[in-house]
């Protein structure tokens, strides 16, 4: 490994402390220590990577091609047809790829399609083929040899053509932005697409790649090493529906297949869900909040689901309040950094919580944050110590659930916020015949139905429509959901509810 390490600019690399989802780590992966392992999403990512912009130079025909694959004793660029065809891979990906796609045929894309074989078979097929490769004369010289359409260039800042199959055999461990990645394999497939993907994945029943973990765990190559349930987590929020999460042409080359799915479209997603939990703008404002919160030993947030949670109602209409000289109320404070973080936006702050525990720390944190207006109350029920309209915002997040008498409780926040105020909650959500359950120590969570039933339709919110629910999301996050804890079989939803304003 050392000749390799020699062989390539150091400058081209890069230090990162996290991985696509957002997650950072200083966990080892146990198979290398160049690798970390992410508390988020479950992905081992390399802590040192290929820069984005150096791709081109690092799978060159003469370094990557020849130099490199001889170094690693694997057969350079034009030696691979004979194998793959002789060892059966070729004949694998066409009969696992008609699988799903029957007799319909299309276009092709293959995205790092190296010699072209799998092209040149799958034209055989009946298919339109095109193949891209990061490298120009890598392209030419396959283009040349083959007669196939290749394109030069890293995907995808160089575009696919619209496509029915989209092929990124032995490429996506080495994508720096798999994410970006994989958004724009959706946009270039056409609906009901089909995604074919060849890969190392860790499995569960076996402890590494055997004589393979080496060369898998190269960091200079491959920037990610997925478990099947961490692809999954990637696809699901890139909006690929997975359709097969379980073969493999052999070990260190197992073989997912997904098709783009198109979501209804909702102006509001009430329910938690992948796509806007690991988008950037949610990943952005928890790592704001985390780093407020360390210094004052607050509550940090890696890998369940306030990471939508506090996003969700900040995105979604807390940010375009001014919160210079308003009043906050928020329930259940315990170790929340959230009303803190508000405070110094210049937010009045109170904190409710139902025991002294946290008043020593509450202390403390104020006198560390200098002139913020933070008081408390400690309140044993679900009735309010505060006058009629007295806040103009009050949040609760992940409370209700906890509160024994739900219907008292909307009602006691109707009546402190004043005409036109907001109330931000964010509730856990158990629909036992979906199969999920909310363990009984943890308090009641609330059925979508008994939302709109308890808060949703509290008359002092007006609300009269039901909530348009983005019940596709619930197997996604759910599935997500439960590898973060073993009782996390529930979902979580969020909204933002308006005081009517005084009449006459």
């Amino acid at each position: 490994m050392n000749a390799l390490l020699q062989s390539v600019d150091e400058a081209w690399f890069e230090d990162t402390d996290r991985c696509w989802c957002g997650g950072r780590s200083t966990e080892r992966s146990p198979h290398s220590r160049e690798y970390r392992v992410c508390p988020r999403c479950g992905a081992h990512y390399a802590a040192r990577r290929l820069r984005a912009d150096c791709i081109e130079k690092f799978y060159s025909f003469e370094g990557y091609w020849q130099q490199r694959q001889q170094s690693k004793q694997h057969p350079v660029l034009f030696e691979r047809q004979q194998l793959l065809e002789a060892d059966g891979r070729v004949q694998y990906w066409i009969d696992a790829i008609h699988r799903h796609t029957g007799s319909s045929r299309g276009t092709v894309v293959e995205v790092g399609c190296a010699e072209g074989t799998l092209l040149l078979h799958l034209r055989q097929h009946g298919w339109q083929t095109v193949g891209i490769e990061p490298d120009a004369r890598t392209a030419a010289a396959v283009k040349e040899r083959t007669g196939l359409d290749i394109r030069a260039g890293v995907f995808p800042t160089v575009s696919a053509p619209a496509c029915d199959l989209f092929v990124a055999n032995d490429v996506l461990e080495h994508v720096p932005d798999p994410l970006t990645f994989l958004q724009s394999a959706r946009a270039a497939l056409r609906p009901g697409g089909l995604l074919f993907l060849q890969l190392p994945l860790l499995e569960k029943a076996q402890p590494d790649f055997g004589h393979m973990t080496d060369k898998v765990f190269d960091p200079q190559e491959h920037v990610f090493i997925y478990s099947r349930d961490a692809l999954a987590t990637l696809l699901e929020t890139a909006e690929f529906e997975v359709v097969e999460n379980e073969g493999a042409w052999r070990r260190a080359h197992e073989v997912v297949v997904a098709r783009r799915i198109d979501r209804p479209h909702r102006a509001v997603r009430h329910l938690a869900n992948l796509p806007e939990m690991f988008s950037r703008p949610w990943i952005d404002f928890i790592d704001e909040l985390n780093a407020f919160a360390a210094p004052l030993g607050l509550r940090q947030f890696t890998n369940w689901s306030k990471l939508w949670e506090y996003p969700w109602l900040w995105h979604h209409g807390l940010s375009r309040l001014d919160w210079r000289g308003r009043r906050v109320l928020d329930l259940g404070s315990e170790q929340s950094p959230f009303p803190w973080w508000l405070a110094t936006q210049g937010a009045k702050v109170t904190l409710v919580e139902s025991s002294r525990n946290w008043v020593g720390q509450w202390e403390t944190i104020r006198a560390a944050l200098g002139p913020v207006d933070v008081d408390w109350q400690i309140v044993d029920s679900c009735r309010l110590p505060f006058p009629d309209a007295s806040f103009d915002v009050v949040t609760s997040f992940s409370v209700i659930e906890h509160q024994d008498d739900k219907v008292l409780a909307a009602a006691e926040v109707g009546r402190v916020l004043r005409p036109g105020g907001v109330f931000g909650i964010s509730f856990d959500v158990c629909e036992p015949e979906l199969g999920m359950t909310f363990p009984a120590w943890n308090g009641r969570a609330l059925t979508m139905a008994e939302f709109e039933a308890t808060i949703w339709r509290q008359p002092a919110f007006g609300s009269t429509a039901a909530p348009d629910w983005n019940r596709e999301d619930i197997g996604p996050f759910l599935r997500w959901h439960r590898q973060t804890a073993t009782h996390h079989n529930y979902v979580t939803a969020a909204a933002l509810l308006h005081k009517q304003p005084a009449t006459g």
